[in-house]
């Protein structure tokens, strides 16, 4: 029998713990308590030494094993993080905390403070309780009228949540709703987005880049899942206070769901595997975030209502993927005629992890989207990444062949450089099997290539030895020989000489982001970036800070199943954990062209322009609500880069000929005046497109929102 059978069957041997004494009591998954009530279940189980020394165990050979010593010592400019997990993670094995909760806080965060989503840590499922509350913060630019610039701060506003009818149940003496609607000037006293940003700076994972994390916190401040957010001191999520600026205050406290299993130590307990699948190996992960939920879908009706202009070509409440989109017709203005454009083409890529299994299938039904999408007719397209958490790095890559002609003529301009750390597990897996791949099954999706022979490899040894050395924060570390992935399978689908009905140049190609679009999605980003083949809008962000494109640019990520497969496979063993957390963490780096020393995610690389808005949808805020706002917001991209096209191309008048008299000639000059004239007056239109663009960007906030910015 195997070592990872012999110590996979030992942990589930154990007997089960005492009956939870917490009062909590739940049939179904969302019932709704007091923070005080839900704080005690939380505390109820016991530290329990040999749950803390596995969980150590685990998280201490991992990150040994995968060069984060090297990588977190000092990662340098722009970001400067400086961190010792190992030390950190040591001075817990000493600690004796009086639960098993306030041990999780403290894993939690140590792994928070990477600012990294790939490596994120989820505490055990007795812990699966959320705080949230009945509002949401909605932050607006001051109308053009105004005497308080966007250069100094946006205004915020009370907002409802998804949450008012549980809360009205909770509290029915608590009236929210005379508030909603008005400007926010302090949150527990501390200046609105002030507190906001901070509390993002110590509790979001979303990015290392301050506006993406901002981004990121304006919803998760008011939606706290207990088991990805630092919650301690309780006392931080009793009640919230608000400040308005017409200087009256409302407290709200705040509401906790959960489910059944609250505080039962029982339920933290990892449920026992099948005799079938215990020793097979783990399925990989898609390349994306571990989250608290899904990404709100968009409300087509919401999209379209009184819009004749727009015809939705995938619904995004009906497709079976993550990809939707519809066309914007505008109108024949002198604007729109001197930048060329007629047709908008609007894609909303949610994620790139459809849903279907097998990944095939996957892949097939997402890249067949993309494809009815882009044979429709259109002059500019906008692609919606904003939130997306990644998904397979393959349908990152395949789009962009789709969408840029450069890439679709040669696939390996899309190419990444890749390694992966030297270790002890990783050397014995690599001298014991000796896999072409990091991954052993050759029917995974992450398949490598040599980039130097555009083949696979034929030997572990090939992409593993002799490696090369690297050195980041002043430690030098011996890693892999460079590699890239391998595509090949998603080019040779039924979509593999699809063509788009038209092939934009990179200022009619607009990339949207947030700047928490990661992984996968930050390939999408930083690869036509770093090209400077296409136009990038970044939205909201802290308006006196960068906003990076993108965030958690990693290689990939892996987790403790495949790292106790691979050791089952070499001989030797690996810790598992007693109970049922989860981690992910990043496994190999991933290397800007641009910075090719750096690891992508340690590089900071702006938007050419900024965009005022910050109405993020959320499932803790009402869809129509977003989705509207967000309608909005496509309708602001369009118009500002249309105007920014014109202005830029206010056209040549031809000169007519005085020698042709005969044969037509006269038909012939009046057909050259009439287009002199249309073209002059498109000229005009520029110029006072380009005026009016130039206003709008001052009622935006002057250069900061509108200029190209220097991206060395």
């Amino acid at each position: 029998m195997s070592l990872f059978l012999l110590s996979a069957l030992g942990l589930f041997l154990s007997p089960v713990l005492v009956a939870s004494e917490c009062s909590l009591a739940c049939s179904y998954s969302n019932c709704t308590t007091t923070p005080a009530l839900a704080s005690e279940c939380l505390l109820n189980p016991p530290y329990n030494k040999t749950w803390a020394d596995s969980t150590l165990d685990v998280l201490t050979q991992s990150l040994e094993n995968f060069g984060f010593g090297p990588i977190y010592h000092n990662t340098g400019p722009p970001y400067s993080i400086q961190l010792d997990l190992l030390s950190s993670l040591s001075a817990l094995s000493s600690s004796t905390p009086d639960s098993d909760f306030e041990f999780q806080e403290e894993i939690q965060a140590i792994l928070t403070s990477l600012l990294d989503a790939h490596t994120r840590y989820r505490k055990p499922n007795c812990y699966s309780a959320t705080w949230a509350l009945p509002i949401a913060v909605n932050y607006t630019a001051p109308p053009a009228s105004s005497d308080f610039p966007l250069s100094e701060e946006p205004a915020a506003f009370l907002s409802p949540s998804t949450y008012t009818d549980e809360y009205a149940a909770l509290y029915p003496d608590i009236d929210f709703e005379a508030s909603l609607g008005k400007q926010i000037q302090y949150l527990n006293g501390v200046e609105v987005t002030t507190e906001i940003a901070s509390w993002g700076d110590s509790h979001e994972t979303r990015s290392n880049n301050p506006g993406a994390r901002f981004n990121a916190a304006l919803r998760s401040y008011f939606y706290r899942p207990a088991t990805t957010t630092n919650l301690l001191p309780f006392s931080s999520v009793e009640t919230l206070s608000i400040t308005f600026t017409d200087g009256t205050t409302i407290s709200l406290p705040w509401m906790v769901f959960y489910g059944e299993g609250l505080g039962d130590p029982n339920a933290c307990l990892l449920d026992p595997p099948d005799t079938v699948s215990i020793t097979a190996r783990p399925p990989s992960f898609a390349h994306q975030l571990l989250d608290d939920s899904p990404p709100q879908v968009l409300h087509a009706p919401s999209l379209t209502k009184d819009r004749s202009d727009r015809t939705v070509i995938i619904d995004p409440e009906e497709t079976t993927t993550t990809l939707s989109c519809f066309t914007q017709s505008l109108p024949g203005s002198a604007t729109a005629t001197a930048a060329g454009v007629k047709n908008v083409l609007v894609m909303k890529v949610a994620s790139f992890s459809p849903p279907q299994q097998p990944y095939a299938d996957a892949w097939a039904a997402f890249l067949g989207d993309a494809a009815t999408c882009l044979g429709e007719e259109y002059d500019m397209v906008v692609v919606d990444v904003m939130q997306n958490g990644g998904g397979y790095v393959c349908l990152g890559w395949r789009l962009l062949e789709m969408l840029i002609e450069e890439f679709n003529l040669d696939h390996e301009k899309v190419q990444m450089r890749y390694d992966l750390p030297h270790s002890s597990l990783m050397s014995a897996f690599v001298d014991a099997v000796n896999y072409p791949d990091p991954y052993d099954n050759p029917g995974d999706v992450e398949q490598i290539l040599n980039p130097e022979t555009q083949l696979p490899y034929n030997t572990g040894e090939e992409w593993y030895y002799p490696g090369r050395n690297a050195t980041a924060g002043g430690v030098t570390s011996l890693r892999s020989n460079w590699f890239t992935l391998n595509c090949k399978e998603a080019e040779d689908l039924p979509t593999a000489d699809f063509k788009p009905s038209k092939f934009v140049g990179k200022d009619k190609l607009v990339i949207l982001t947030d700047g928490t679009c990661g992984s996968t999605c930050a390939s999408f980003t930083k690869i036509p970036q770093e090209a400077e083949l296409a136009t990038f809008v970044g939205a909201g962000g802290l308006v006196d800070q960068v906003l990076d494109v993108s965030s958690f640019a990693g290689g990939f990520v892996c987790n403790p199943g495949y790292l106790q497969h691979i050791a089952n496979m070499t001989g030797v063993t690996f810790p598992a954990f007693l109970t049922n957390q989860a981690w992910q963490f990043g496994w190999a780096a991933w290397y800007s062209e641009r910075l090719p020393s750096r690891p992508v995610q340690f590089t900071e690389q702006e938007p050419h322009y900024r965009t005022p808005f910050w109405a993020f949808p959320h499932p803790s805020v009402p869809a129509d609500t977003t989705t509207a706002a967000v309608s909005s917001l496509y309708d602001s991209v369009i118009d500002d880069n249309v105007e920014r096209l014109a202005a830029a191309n206010p056209g040549d008048c031809p000169s007519p000929s005085p020698a042709k008299k005969q044969d037509g000639g006269w038909r012939t000059f009046g057909i050259t005046v009439f287009v002199c004239f249309i073209l002059a007056a498109c000229g005009i239109g520029a110029f006072f497109a380009w005026t009016k663009y130039q206003e709008r960007q001052q009622m935006k906030g002057g250069p900061l929102l509108s200029g190209l910015l220097d991206e060395t």
